[in-house]
């Protein structure tokens, strides 16, 4: 495991500061303790400490900006979305029910009653029509999400009930929108460093690296069995896996596969794996929109030149599924009949040379860990193919700093939420999806547009299944492995329900 840097390890003894008695956890229950020393009755615990790193260098107050990380597990423990998708499953949220017209073109949300926000006010038609309206505008990074709706026409029937219109048919509504991200907060919010919401933890205190939730015992789902939370951002991830061992924090979400190897044997720490459920899928992007990759036979060649058991052996040291370049393998909605990729350097050093190609470049960054160390064998393998591959580093905390940027670069490392299928088609690959790194265009944004609207639901499913077949066969990720969440906490934490990848906290139980 990569030693922690002086500074660093000075950055985490300070961590527990902000909260009174953080670090007196021990008698809470929340130290980690072999089972032979464990009391025979600890004390509930009241606080639990995570940390995590963040893309967008925020912790996540402001809807519009999240991204992966800190960030989105204060936004999704704060606020409440109208739907969800858990284990597998599209769930209504503060939605009660949302209904479309006979040709999809028109929804109908009606919202639960008797929810209130955590300053006391309702949850109202007119503040989910304003959140819509908030989300699909920039500099909202969720615009594309709703870049269908027609938003200057949002109607509120009554307290309950708000009309979406939408500016053509989309039957995947629900599942492509409401699902991807729909969090909602007061009509007439411009400022959010106050953080009101109606989840199931409202704001206590905040600084540039640290929040502090406290439970909300007026939520509609019930008062969470945890009554306190302290998010705080951490880069580095051994820097957060040294954070657990230190007992400056309880839980530390993303971990690389060679400190969970590491610690697999060691009492004091427990390690939780999410499954390909909970997975990322990780990918070396290829742009078919720029040279060399608008030539079909250079994408075709870096593909067939990666080793892609490989990948995963050495990158994930096994913590993960090889990956054969479409997102949602294990879920609901994907494709059938998708071979598994096999390596042939032969062909893939001949379509090299006939298009002329000798050398890439590719921008990296350990957005999740692993990456480079992927990065740096995918450097070998294509040199076997006879390709010299430069890898130029990008610091993880400022990889989206330019969120339009990313469209402009022609191979680079990337990572989607490993979700059903069809959602991630429709929230990454539109016409005006800002992580459309793979440059899909007008052909495909056809298709995709033929698939949303189409009603029946079998029917969508078999347009979806042959949009992924597409990507397969000519698309630009070189999707090479699903990788598994892997988070660590003391050994007192016993389990934290995670869906997509974003970590439910105030489920967690203990023993």
């Amino acid at each position: 495991m990569t030693e922690v840097s002086g500074t660093n390890r000075r950055q985490i003894l300070r961590l527990g500061l902000l909260a009174a008695g953080g670090a007196g956890l021990a008698g809470s229950g929340l130290a980690g303790c072999g089972p032979a020393d464990k009391p025979a009755q600890a004390a509930a615990p009241t606080l639990l400490r995570v940390a995590a790193a963040d893309a967008t260098n925020t912790t996540g107050l402001d809807p519009r900006s999240v991204s992966a990380g800190a960030s989105v597990i204060v936004v999704q423990h704060v606020y409440d979305s109208l739907m969800a998708l858990e284990d597998s499953t599209f769930k209504l949220k503060l939605a009660e029910s949302v209904e479309p017209n006979a040709d999809a073109t028109r929804w109908t949300i009606r919202l639960r009653s008797g929810v209130t926000f955590h300053d006391g006010r309702p949850v109202r038609a007119a503040d989910v029509a304003y959140s819509i309206r908030t989300l699909a505008t920039p500099p909202s990074n969720r615009a594309s999400v709703y870049g269908e709706v027609d938003v200057a026409n949002l109607k509120v029937v009554d307290e309950r009930t708000v009309e979406v219109p939408l500016k053509r048919a989309r039957a995947d509504f629900r599942e492509a929108v409401l699902v991807v991200f729909s969090t909602v907060f007061p009509e007439g919010t411009t400022d959010f460093s106050k953080a009101i919401g109606s989840g199931p933890y409202r704001l206590d205190a905040s600084d540039e690296r640290i929040v502090r939730l406290v439970a909300n015992e007026d939520h509609w789902g019930g008062t969470p069995a945890l009554r306190e939370l302290e998010i705080t951002r951490i880069a580095d991830a051994s820097a957060r896996l040294a954070a657990v061992k230190d007992g400056q924090v309880d839980y530390a979400v993303g971990i690389s596969a060679a400190g969970a190897q590491t610690e697999r044997a060691n009492p004091q720490v427990r390690i939780h794996r999410g499954g390909v459920a909970n997975s990322n899928a990780l990918s070396f992007a290829m742009n078919q929109r720029l040279a060399p990759f608008n030539d079909p036979r250079v994408r075709r060649a870096v593909r067939l030149a990666a080793d892609r058991k490989a990948l995963v052996e050495n990158a994930l040291i096994g913590l993960g599924t090889p990956g054969d370049d479409v997102v949602g393998k294990g879920l609901p909605g994907y494709a059938k009949g998708l071979a598994e990729r096999s390596r042939d350097v032969d062909t893939a050093r001949q379509l090299f040379r006939d298009a002329g190609v000798s050398e890439l470049t590719l921008r990296a960054s350990d957005l999740v860990p692993g990456f480079m160390t992927a990065a740096k064998l995918l450097s070998q393998q294509l040199q076997e193919a006879g390709v010299k591959l430069t890898v130029q580093t990008v610091p993880a905390d400022s990889f989206y700093a330019d969120l339009k940027a990313l469209s402009t670069v022609p191979f680079q490392t990337f990572y989607y939420s490993n979700r059903p299928a069809q959602v991630h088609l429709s929230a990454v690959t539109n016409e005006r999806a800002v992580f459309n790194v793979t440059g899909a265009g007008p052909d495909h944004w056809k298709r995709l547009a033929a698939a949303q609207v189409t009603v029946d639901n079998d029917k969508r499913a078999a347009a979806f299944a042959e949009l992924q077949r597409d990507f397969y066969d000519n698309g630009g990720d070189l999707l090479w492995g699903f990788q598994e969440s892997i988070d660590v906490s003391n050994a007192s934490v016993k389990a934290v329900p995670v869906n997509q990848t974003v970590q439910a906290f105030g489920r967690a139980t203990f023993g």
